[in-house]
Order: structure tokens, then C-alpha cells, then sequence
């Protein structure tokens, strides 16, 4: 004879394997597939975190050097689907809260407004432990940590970044393995 806890137990793990399937399945799918070409609608947006991120100063922003357009284009042609969704949400959701905290976008927040948004995501990144690794594995970088990290890379690869605020030699003559570096001085940039 069998004991009805024991099938009702069974019944109740069976059901609850099938629904956890279903949706981390659902999640991997839904991670995996990307509708690319959006972000083109997302320029003027860009251009303005990027202002924030790397404003100008005695030398270009990352605004003035394009860096959005080259941020569209890394993430429209190199980037996994998982990071270009990460990307693509991390944006919709900076408007929401812009919408929700100040009532407008975030492009016509004021300077002040727009540095605290930018604070919240940042401060809500990956804080570099084992278990950001963990999730970073599962679930990609975050919409910051993407950000971040491309408009850095854009403004240094960049041509007025690398002249104007990297040391820029056309032809490097000679090679220093080991070098100190002076206060102020800048560091060296190739193309």
C-alpha cells in the first residue's frame, strides 16, 4: 500500500522540477535571443552618459570624440547577445527611473540630476567579489560595468583621446621596457 504523503510528496517535486525547467529554460532562451539595431535609437542618450562619464575638461570629452557612435557599433556588431541585452535594458531602465524620480529623460535632466542617476547605477554594479563572478558568468556584466568599459576603451582608441590626452608618438623610435613615470606626465597611446 502506498503512502499518500509520500505520492503527494512526489507529485509536488515533479510539478516543481517541471516549473523550474520550463523557466530557466524560458531565461536562457529569452537571454540568448536579440533583436539588434536598436540602439541607434538610443544616441542622444549615450552621448549624454558618456558626457558624464568622461566630460570635458583642458582636454576633449568622450562626446566630442564620438565616442557614442563607437559604443553603438562595438555593441551592435562585437558584443554577445546576453551583453547587448544588458545593454539595451540598462538603458531602458536608466529612462524609467529618470521618468519616475524626476519626471523627465535623462537628457533633459539637469548636470546635478544626471551625476546621481549615474552614481545609483554605478554603486549598483558588480562589486568584484566571487559572487559578482558567479553572476557575471550567468547573467553577463552589468549595464554600467558595459558602459563604463566601452567608453573608456572608445575615448582611448579614439583620435583626439589618443593626441590630445595620451602621450601620441606616430613612430615610436625606441623601446623602454621599464619606465617611471614623472607626476603629470602623461601615458604613452599608439594607434
Amino acid at each position: 500500500m502506498m503512502n499518500r504523503r509520500k505520492a503527494i510528496g512526489g507529485m509536488l517535486a515533479l510539478t516543481g522540477i517541471s516549473i523550474a525547467s520550463y523557466s530557466g529554460f524560458k531565461f536562457f532562451y529569452e537571454n540568448t535571443k536579440s533583436d539588434k539595431g536598436q540602439l541607434h535609437n538610443y544616441l542622444s542618450l549615450i552621448s549624454e552618459l558618456v558626457d558624464i562619464l568622461l566630460p570635458r575638461t583642458q582636454t576633449p570629452g568622450a562626446k566630442e570624440a564620438k565616442v557614442q557612435d563607437y559604443i553603438i557599433s562595438y555593441m551592435e556588431s562585437c558584443s554577445s547577445n546576453k551583453e547587448y541585452n544588458n545593454f539595451l535594458n540598462g538603458l531602458k531602465d536608466l529612462q524609467e527611473t529618470c521618468l519616475s524620480t524626476y519626471d523627465t529623460t535623462f537628457e533633459k535632466c539637469t548636470m546635478q540630476q544626471k551625476t546621481e542617476i549615474v552614481q545609483t547605477f554605478e554603486n549598483n554594479a558588480d562589486s568584484g567579489g566571487l559572487l559578482s563572478k558567479i553572476s557575471n558568468k550567468i547573467n553577463g556584466r552589468s549595464f554600467y560595468t558595459i558602459l563604463k568599459k566601452v567608453t573608456i576603451e572608445g575615448y582611448c582608441t579614439s583620435q583626439m583621446g589618443a593626441t590630445q590626452l595620451l602621450n601620441y608618438e606616430l613612430i615610436p623610435g625606441r623601446y623602454n621596457a621599464i619606465t617611471t613615470i614623472k607626476p603629470n606626465q602623461k601615458a604613452w597611446a599608439t594607434k
